[in-house]
Parts: structure tokens; sequence; C-alpha cells
């Protein structure tokens, strides 16, 4: 009987993986004016792992809202768009910068200044379901 037990564990044990966090690059965060109500973040997220991942969300403590934008073009007019999920293949990367994919951070509860860091947490998806929070530390950069 403990045989079939100690196999049953093994099997288990050996089913379940830790999951794998995409690489972090060049991730910044815009100071801005006091009044502010509305700052961004930047980050190159680079899959690494053997799985497809989705990006799923966002949240920071500091702030009410954080969301996934992307800045497109709509006649002419710059507009910001949420992205409720954004798909990384695996070895390839994702690219947030100034005029195109960025973390919307809405109602800041005090200011940040250049040399502090604003923690912003990401949420990613992978192809399981399986969801997992990346804590982060971005620098507070000019730009």
């Amino acid at each position: 009987m403990k045989p079939i037990i100690v196999l049953i564990l093994c099997l288990s044990v050996q089913s379940v993986q830790a999951f794998e966090f995409p690489a972090i690059s060049d991730l910044w965060f815009r100071e801005a004016p006091p009044t502010a109500k509305m700052l961004a973040a930047y980050v190159t997220v680079e899959n690494q792992t053997q799985k497809d991942l989705k990006l799923i969300g966002a949240f920071a403590p500091d702030f009410a809202m954080a969301e996934i934008h992307k800045t497109i073009d709509v006649d002419g007019l710059l507009k910001m768009r949420e992205q409720k999920e954004l798909l990384i293949p695996q070895n390839e990367q994702l690219v947030m910068e100034p005029g195109g994919l960025h973390i919307m951070l809405m109602m800041p509860k005090k200011r940040f200044t250049v040399g502090e860091e604003v923690r912003i947490c990401l949420i990613y998806q992978d192809e399981s379901g399986s969801e997992q929070v990346q804590h982060l530390d971005f620098p507070v950069k000019k730009q």
C-alpha cells in the first residue's frame, strides 16, 4: 500500500510546475507635475519561457487604478485605448514606450520624484489559465 501512495505523491509533484515569469528590462516611470492625475510607466517584457503568456492587467498600491493602454491615431488625433490582454508569445518581447503601449496609472495617492521608485504589479496568465503577479519597482525618471 505504501509504494502506491509514494508513487501517487511523486506523480502529483512532478505535474506541478512553477510559474515562469518573463524577463524585465528598461522599466521606468515618467515624473509628472504635482497636479497630474494620470501618469505613465514603461517596460520591456521578454517571454523567455516555453509557453505563451498573456499580460492581463496591472495594479499599483499608490494609485486608484492601473490599466494597460495603447496610443492609437484616429483621424490624426491620438487616443488611448485600454488593452484587456496582450499576448506575449514564447521567445518574443512586448515593448512599452512613449507613443505606444504603456501602463496608465490614475489618481496617485502621492507625488513621485526622480530618484524614487514606484511599485507596479503586472498580472500574467499562462496557457493553462494559471495567473501570477510580478511585483516590480519602476525608477522615476524625467522624460
